[in-house]
């Protein structure tokens, strides 16, 4: 029985090939450019929290307790060779960085303006935060006597200083008094973390606590291999160190977490309005079906017929469209995700504006399984929902007053 309903509902799609095609199609496009735009739009935002979790806050990060608040030289952390000991018998860490941080001015012969000073150690940012890769210009050292700065990109915009220039780095030490060092910028760097590339200036991690007066550090970050195993480190250091404070990296970053948070809210916005859309074009096919062929329905009725089996066939046309339309959906949005995420989209004509947002110049796609299941029950239902009204029509006419009409 099954098998002639499946042939009879087959065959009726093809009596019109040109509306099956169009309503094919319809569903396919539609899930194609739903699938990239998606694919894109979590690549920025992948993109922008890498950036972020790299260059500063890790998966953890850990403070002195109060110095997030107060931001003082005094709240630093004093000996962090006992959490370093922690970190590294730890199996789940994959890197650690210990930064030094302080509020400063830079400034050059002409413009001064207000930074971040990062002490690093050029090998553990290597490693961790692969900062050289972020080099735009010069190269990722402090020179042969240390006494070179590596500072963000849009900071050396807005001083006007290219490699080679002098700057003049001050800052408040530990006894509250001013102190002033004399640098060569010998890199700049663009990591599209906006906090970095506008305030941030790079020096040497033992330059940094000779500068400012202290033998601690502010700031140790850290990057889990298993991140299933972040909230019992945070437990037991918690436990172990009552005075520091940790962090992870959606606490740091709190605007991230609700850009992405509005980007679900948007990505579910879109599969309603495209596959609405979608339903609605599925609907008026089989609208016009039925409407076309309500005699035939009736004279299949009227011989014995249950509509029970009518309605099986309707429905069987509207799903072929469905599946078919989904497959090649499927096909074309994995295809154009798949190049995408091998080559990136290259938005660097819009370079400047991306740049006020953070966002990288190329956009690399992500591709998650999610696309394809929920694009396969936003389908469903669209077929679902796009037979009611026809089926509804049907069972309220009268066989024998369509045969006779």
């Amino acid at each position: 029985m099954f098998k002639l309903i499946f042939k009879t509902a087959i065959l009726s799609l093809f009596r019109r090939k040109m509306r099956t095609f169009l309503a094919i199609f319809m569903i396919a496009t539609s899930l194609w450019g739903l699938m990239v735009m998606l694919g894109i739009y979590d690549g920025m935002m992948k993109q922008m929290i890498d950036n972020a979790v790299r260059s500063d806050s890790g998966d953890i990060t850990i403070y002195c307790k109060d110095f997030r608040s107060d931001n003082e030289i005094k709240l630093h952390i004093k000996e962090p060779k006992n959490i370093i000991k922690e970190i590294e018998k730890n199996p789940a860490i994959k890197s650690h960085v210990q930064r030094v941080l302080s509020d400063g001015l830079i400034a050059t012969a002409k413009y001064s303006k207000g930074v971040k000073i990062f002490g690093i150690d050029l090998e553990a940012e290597k490693k961790q935060a692969k900062l050289d890769s972020y080099i735009k210009e010069g190269s990722f050292n402090f020179g042969s006597r240390n006494r070179g700065v590596i500072i963000g990109a849009t900071l050396a915009k807005k001083l006007k200083i290219s490699i080679g220039k002098k700057v003049i780095l001050s800052a408040q030490n530990s006894d509250n008094e001013i102190n002033s060092i004399a640098l060569k910028v010998t890199g700049i760097l663009k990591t599209n973390n906006m906090h970095i590339d506008g305030v941030g200036v790079f020096i040497p991690l033992k330059k940094a606590q000779k500068f400012l007066g202290i033998n601690g550090v502010m700031q140790i970050s850290m990057i889990f291999k298993d991140k299933n195993e972040i909230p019992t480190f945070q437990n037991t250091m918690r436990k172990k160190f009552k005075n520091l404070e940790l962090f992870r990296w959606d606490e740091l970053y709190p605007a991230l977490m609700q850009s992405k948070a509005i980007m679900e809210q948007y990505s579910l916005i879109s599969y309603v309005l495209i596959f609405f859309v979608a339903g609605i074009g599925i609907f008026g096919v089989v609208l016009v079906s039925v409407l076309e062929r309500l005699r035939e329905f009736a004279i299949l009725q009227a011989i014995g017929t249950p509509f029970k089996m009518v309605a099986q066939i309707i429905f069987l046309e509207s799903l072929f469209i469905g599946i078919v339309g989904f497959i090649l959906g499927c096909i074309l949005g994995g295809g154009t995700l798949y190049y995408f995420y091998i080559y990136g989209l290259d938005l660097s004509a819009f370079s400047a504006a991306l740049d006020e947002f953070g966002m990288d110049a190329i956009t690399y796609a992500v591709i998650k399984s999610s696309y394809f299941v929920t694009g396969f029950f936003a389908v469903l239902i669209a077929v679902i929902l796009s037979v009611i009204f026809p089926l509804h029509l049907l069972k309220k006419s009268k066989p024998i007053e369509v045969i006779n009409d």
